[in-house]
């Protein structure tokens, strides 16, 4: 090792050219580097289950749907009125803004064309020598993203519209047919009108959105000035937009956060300034390196590689403290920087080599998940380790060994020497009541760590801040139209299982409302043919109405109706009545109840509605495990997400093992004992555990997110052991009491870091922070009150100085 510190010393200046050479380079790489919050991320693009949800969602007509809401506190018709006039503004300026393809029409029954008289029940035909008289109950408009069709006679709607068109030919253009206001005026949130728009762009691209969304948000800013009027925004392209910038966000503040607590943590242990400022510098060169290095692999971060910075940060800086730590002990009896710096390296590289390559290893195996969020975690994890071990191993020393060999004041940690070395012994000497606390500390938290995991979670908390305009907008909605939103499931089915899986979900006790052909072909099946029969007689007749005729075709209704009622002649039973319905649906419609997959076939589709929300309280599990085999009918985007927490739940366990026989298995090539082997996986099993249960004192459930903390901790909390069981076998009580002080700043430095995402605005985050956190906590306590206890096979050479 004195090579080696030599070789440090003489070319120390070309060392620190040579990184931060790297650190300028990276850092222009990371400044392009951006957050995709998209959790399909997780999933491969290849996977069928996320094929079939990308096909379903582009034949869907409620995807990609923005939404404004216009709101006033003026809950009187004076109001409603000034609501109007701003949706007629922003409805006739729309043309001028670039990104509009067009707006949502809420009453897309008046899509319906002849088709809403063809299904219409025959005793609601009105006679049309009467004067239409309809109450403004009947003129209410049926938003189709809100709420339901429950009775397919409201189709009269579309009489009303008939007549209407002698005295307003420009109907069709109207833009009341494209707002939604409630029924009546809310009674502690503003009265709303809502606007669906149409973006020419999808929400899942990300550059289209970050530029779509401000402008918009700047045309409304300028349409609504005139106006006393607020707005907010929901629905997909503004929630992609928000989770981008969320995610950014939160990845600032928390590595800020990480960095600054880090340093101000580091200044406090050692009492010198430029020595922290030395650590500082080293830890940014790591990062930017790391960060670099991720751009230029795979672009962008995700979702789950937002955890990167934290996770390096925590663990480089464990690097950083065992090389300042150690330095500035063996100043205190030798001023020779040579002498110095070799006999740090003899004390330091075998176990600082060994924690990295098992922590290293242990996060590499996450690429074989087949989940490219959770593998590009793995791969820069095991990257972003090396980095940083590099960089306090050779760049660390080189800018603060100077400083420190010429000595300075005592460094606060210093003053804590006698503290460690009393805690070190006082395990020693009471050895069997400090394991027992541990045995039972263990006992107690993996109890609980089963019942969190029995526990599992299939709706984790929201990447979104519940007090975000994204889901403060959709609960308005939801409150003022007392209809739930996003809470459909669909399910595809074949035509001939149809009626079977509809009458099945009828009686699912989770189930309220369900939309399908099978409420349009309503009641008896018979019964309706008789019907229909009954009402294509009737309207028949209007052929010979010269009247009936010139309104028709002034409408422009007659030929397609004259059509339909040629076609309807030959229906002889149900089946043949719902075909004949669904291949004459207009598009609207049709997309909601007819899907056609890419190979030409024709699904079905009924759209249920859960009593209860279904991505709260699990009730997404509770709901599929009901289904039985009728969840493989199960479509959208209920399904990705079902699919997505039981694909993670299901990888986490084998992962875990394979990490800990990884453990095991470079352990055992670095003691050559395999009774240490099995003591360390002992240890790790019970450190994996309590970290559970110590998830369920702070609250923490155990979701999709929060279980990938399990093969990871078994990567961090292992390099804990690994340096006291080193200084353990030496049965030197100095030694391991410095070993414990530099864990112990290790350790807390690492919380330090996973604490930071309580700052983040997303509970998602906040919750992986804290079981993380809580998994270093209960390795520290292994680490200091059991693993000095154990028995290890002694080593003849600690690699200190003698």
């Amino acid at each position: 090792m004195r090579k080696l510190a030599s070789f440090v010393i003489n070319y120390k200046l070309p060392i620190i050219a040579v990184f931060l050479f790297l650190a300028i380079v990276g850092g222009y790489y990371a400044s392009k580097l951006v957050v995709n919050s998209d959790l399909m991320k997780i999933l491969p693009p290849d996977d069928p289950i996320i094929q079939r949800y990308k096909e379903f969602m582009q034949n869907s007509s409620t995807g990609d749907i923005t939404y404004v809401v216009l709101q006033t506190y003026e809950k009187n018709q004076e109001g409603i009125e000034k609501l109007k006039d701003v949706a007629k503004k922003l409805f006739d300026s729309s043309k001028d803004f670039p990104y509009i393809k067009g707006f949502v029409k809420f009453d897309y029954l008046s899509e319906l064309g002849a088709m809403g008289l063809v299904l219409v029940d025959p005793g609601k035909v009105p006679s049309f020598n009467s004067n239409f008289s309809l109450s403004d109950d009947f003129e209410k408009l049926l938003n189709y993203e809100f709420t339901a069709i429950h009775n397919a006679g409201i189709s009269l709607w579309q009489l009303m519209n008939i007549y209407r068109e002698i005295s307003n030919p420009e109907t069709d253009n109207n833009y009341e047919s494209y707002i939604r206001i409630p029924d009546e005026f809310p009674k502690d949130d503003p009265m709303i009108l809502v606007m669906g728009l149409k973006l020419n762009g999808a929400s899942a691209d990300i550059d289209y959105v970050t530029k779509a969304i401000p402008e918009l948000k700047k045309w409304l800013n300028e349409t609504l000035r005139p106006f006393d009027i607020d707005y907010s925004l929901t629905g997909d392209h503004f929630g992609t937009y928000e989770s981008y910038r969320q995610a950014n966000r939160d990845f600032a503040i928390t590595t800020i956060i990480s960095l600054l607590g880090i340093a101000l943590l580091f200044y406090a242990a050692y009492s010198s300034l430029r020595i922290t400022m030395y650590i500082f510098l080293s830890l940014i060169v790591a990062m930017l390196i790391t960060l670099g290095i991720a751009y230029l692999i795979f672009g962008e971060l995700n979702i789950v590689t937002t955890f990167v910075n934290a996770i390096t940060l925590g663990l480089g800086i464990d690097y950083g403290i065992h090389m300042i730590t150690r330095l500035s002990d063996e100043s205190k009896r030798n001023k020779i920087q040579r002498s110095i710096l070799a006999n740090t390296y003899n004390a330091i590289t075998k176990p600082l080599l060994v924690s990295m390559v098992t922590t290293a290893l242990v996060f590499t195996i996450l690429a074989l998940i087949n989940a490219p969020a959770v593998r590009e975690l793995g791969v820069l994890t095991s990257i972003g380790i090396a980095v940083f071990f590099l960089v306090m191993y050779l760049f660390l020393p080189a800018i603060s060994l100077n400083s420190i060999s010429k000595g300075g004041a005592a460094a606060n940690i210093h003053s804590l020497d006698k503290a460690f070395y009393y805690i070190s012994g006082t395990v020693k000497k009471f050895h069997r009541l400090s394991l027992t606390i541990v045995i039972l500390f263990l006992l107690i938290m993996s109890y609980l760590g089963i019942s969190n995991l029995n526990n599992f979670s299939y709706t984790p908390p929201g990447l979104m801040a519940e007090k975000s305009e994204m889901l403060s907008t959709l609960s308005l909605i939801e409150r003022v139209f007392k209809a739930s939103i996003a809470n459909t499931v669909p399910f595809i089915v074949k035509p001939d299982e149809l009626k079977d899986v509809y009458e099945k979900l009828k009686v699912n006790p989770y189930i309220g409302n369900l939309f399908s052909l099978m409420d349009l072909v309503h009641g008896d099946e018979e019964q309706y043919l008789s019907q229909f029969k009954s009402l294509v007689k009737k309207i028949n007749s209007f052929r010979g109405s010269p009247v009936l005729e010139s309104l028709m075709k002034k409408a422009k209704y007659y030929d397609s109706l004259i059509e339909l009622i040629d076609k309807s002649q030959s229906i002889d039973n149900p089946e043949e009545l719902i075909n004949f319905v669904a291949n004459n649906l207009p598009t609207s419609l049709r997309k909601q109840l007819i899907y056609e997959a890419p190979d030409g076939e024709q699904y079905f589709v009924i759209n249920a509605e859960p009593k209860s929300r279904i991505y709260r309280n699990n009730m997404i599990k509770v709901l599929f495990d009901s289904l039985g085999n009728l969840k493989n009918y199960v479509g959208g985007y209920p399904q990705v997400f079902y699919y997505l927490m039981d694909t993670v739940k299901g990888v986490s366990f084998p992962i875990s093992l394979i990490a800990m026989a990884l453990v095991f298995v470079v352990v055992l090539i670095d003691r050559r004992n395999i009774s240490d082997s099995v003591k360390i996986l002992i240890l790790m099993s019970g450190i994996l555990m309590a970290m559970f249960g110590l998830m369920e004192v702070l609250g923490v459930d155990t979701t999709f997110i929060t279980i990938i903390s399990a093969p990871l901790i078994i990567g961090i909390g292992v390099d804990s052991l690994v340096h006291m069981i080193h200084s353990s076998s030496s049965r030197n009580l100095y030694e391991m009491a410095r070993t414990l002080k530099s864990v112990s700043m290790s350790s807390a430095t690492t919380i330090l870091a996973f604490s930071s995402f309580a700052f983040a605005q997303g509970k998602l985050l906040r919750d992986f922070g804290l079981s993380m956190a809580a998994g270093v906590f209960v390795a520290l306590v292994v680490a200091a009150m059991a693993v000095p206890v154990l028995p290890w096979k002694e080593k003849t050479r600690t690699g200190g100085r003698r």
